[in-house]
């Protein structure tokens, strides 16, 4: 366009779009940068809406404020960044051979030129079939879903409550309503654990367990086909049975706003949001997206996925800057790091689920760790379980999951640092890590669960705490005090401790032996010995430690 000045416009005022918009205006602060929002308050920190609402967060004005402490409104914006933003105007139409953008508010309407148009038009929740549109059917997206919640809280007006989708806002809306306002909540999830997407069973099994002992009902394999509302209560209808509640809160994921996309003739990529390159570039000259709406390579996977979340909004935003002000720079596949504290219970994943593997073809294998955060006889250390995934040919790691009240997250930024470089067992195995009994162990556990992949490898088999059962030939290594405190039930059971193990291999051939001990370390010792020994043998990762915090000790009738 023959303009003397180069115009950019940006549709969306989250995250992405504002981080594009500030870091442009700082390298090019002769161009004109238009920030189109259809929200009168934007700028809002949305991952932190769950913890106002449970009271982890006292004041949600701190979720629109600067470190400084300072509102960012549109007078920030034109004052301390000098960009634009028009707040409460919606993008309406775009023409994307004349570089046009037509945007409303109200009544009015206007028409905005642009060399450069960015799509960061962000994502919503998604509804159930037939969803209500009702005050006693919500979700919590944006910062005008909190008034309504909190006065109804507040005047005890909301009571029971059900949530539907155990996704990472799903468990921080079941804490919230329990853990702050005391009310009785119900979560179902139609996956056998939650955060299904997120991890594998034996992980998720750990996070209901915590949503259970801090007072919340879950109830998985529980598909919520309709939801319907009136004046005094809501209900949802899973399979023959109706489930009643004062507010039924809907958290069953995200899907990507993409219909001003689909007008300006941008395609869309297999995860139906907006397909761009490495450059963050559509399908049409001079428009460009980031943030929630598009999709992203992930390297583990080498497909395309869509991952909305903060961190890849942000990073895009600073690229996508960078590119359109010349500079040499383009958005990496990603890895999908998560994170989420469900009561005192920490979950956190990079890379990939077993599920995800085999949809794309991945072989894989597992194991399982019981460890601490620190070393063992630390006051302060904590317990955490460490599930990896690795490929057993290449041996390449394309998986780690934790879960437990220890540091979780330090072990998965570092995991999915290696992951983005391929890194194999035996990268994994030499980690170095900084050492001091109040920060970790020796060993961190992330080199331990290499250390058992690779023993793995060696023929000592694992077998997934999510898999026993009493039907199984168990072995009890554990020492005769830790047996007679916490005995295993079931005629299937002999109880030899490991220091005993040698001399009475004998009384063991003949079966095929489920190890068993504590955190799984003594347990997969006696399996090599057996091996020794011709005698097969597996060994229950994770050990009782991890049936114990998935709830599944009864398996064993202990």
């Amino acid at each position: 366009m023959s303009k003397s000045v180069h115009s950019v416009v940006i549709v969306g005022g989250s995250a992405a779009g504002l981080r594009c918009a500030c870091r442009l205006a700082r390298l090019q602060p002769g161009w004109k940068i238009t920030v189109v929002e259809k929200r009168e308050i934007f700028s809002v920190a949305g991952c932190g809406l769950p913890y106002v609402l449970s009271g982890e967060v006292a004041d949600a004005e701190a979720l629109r404020l600067t470190a400084d402490g300072v509102r960012r409104d549109a007078q920030y914006f034109r004052e301390m960044k000098g960009v634009e933003v028009l707040a409460g105007w919606l993008a309406s139409g775009v023409d994307a051979q004349a570089h046009k953008l037509r945007i409303a508010r109200g009544g009015a309407e206007k028409v905005l030129d642009w060399d450069d148009l960015v799509l960061a038009t962000g994502a919503r929740p998604q509804r159930l079939p037939g969803q209500p549109d009702h005050p006693r059917v919500r979700s919590l997206h944006s910062f005008d879903d909190l008034a309504p919640l909190t006065a109804g809280l507040r005047r005890g007006e909301i009571e029971r409550v059900i949530v539907v989708g155990a996704s990472f806002v799903g468990c921080e809306l079941a804490e919230a309503f329990a853990a702050l306002w005391g009310a009785e909540v119900r979560l179902f999830e139609a996956g056998l654990a939650p955060l299904a997407d997120n991890v594998d069973l034996e992980v998720g099994a750990i996070a209901a367990r915590a949503l259970e002992e801090g007072g919340v009902k879950v109830q998985t394999g529980a598909k919520v086909e309709r939801v319907r509302a009136g004046a005094d209560d809501a209900a949802v209808i899973v399979g023959a049975e109706t489930h009643a509640a004062q507010l039924v809160m809907v958290a069953i994921g995200m899907e990507p706003v993409v219909e001003l996309a689909l007008r300006a003739g941008v395609a869309l990529g297999p995860t139906r949001a907006i397909s761009v390159d490495d450059r963050l570039a559509t399908s049409v000259p001079h428009i460009w997206a980031i943030g929630d709406c598009i999709q992203v390579p992930q390297g583990v996977s080498e497909r395309p996925v869509y991952l909305p979340l903060g961190s890849h909004a942000n990073r895009q935003g600073r690229t996508l800057a960078n590119i359109l002000a010349g500079r040499a720079d383009r958005f990496e596949p990603v890895v999908g790091v998560r994170a989420l504290k469900v009561f005192d219970c920490h979950v956190a994943a990079a890379g990939v689920t077993r599920r995800v593997a085999a949809d794309r073809g991945l072989p894989v294998r597992s194991v399982w760790l019981a460890a601490r955060d620190r070393a063992d006889y630390w006051p302060e250390a904590k317990e955490l379980f460490l599930h990896l995934l690795y490929q057993p040919g290449t041996r390449r790691v394309v998986g780690v999951q934790a879960a437990g009240q220890g540091d979780v997250t330090k072990r998965i930024d570092v995991a999915a640092q290696l992951l983005h470089y391929g890194a194999t067992l035996e990268d994994f195995a030499r980690l170095e890590h900084a050492y001091a009994p109040p920060f970790a162990p020796a060993l961190d556990p992330l080199a331990v669960a290499a250390h058992i992949a690779l023993n793995q490898e060696d023929g000592i088999e694992a077998l997934s705490p999510a898999h026993v059962t009493s039907k199984l030939d168990l072995l009890d290594v554990r020492r005769a005090a830790e047996s007679a405190e916490r005995p295993l039930g079931g005629p299937k059971v002999r109880q030899i401790p490991l220091g005993e193990l040698p001399g009475r291999t004998a009384e063991l051939s003949g079966h095929e032996w489920l190890v068993v001990c504590e955190r799984g370390a003594r347990s997969a010792e006696a399996v090599r010995r057996l091996a020794a020994a011709g005698i097969k043998a597996r060994y229950l990762g994770g050990g009782l430690h991890w049936l114990r915090a998935a709830g599944w000790a009864e398996r064993l009738a202990e």
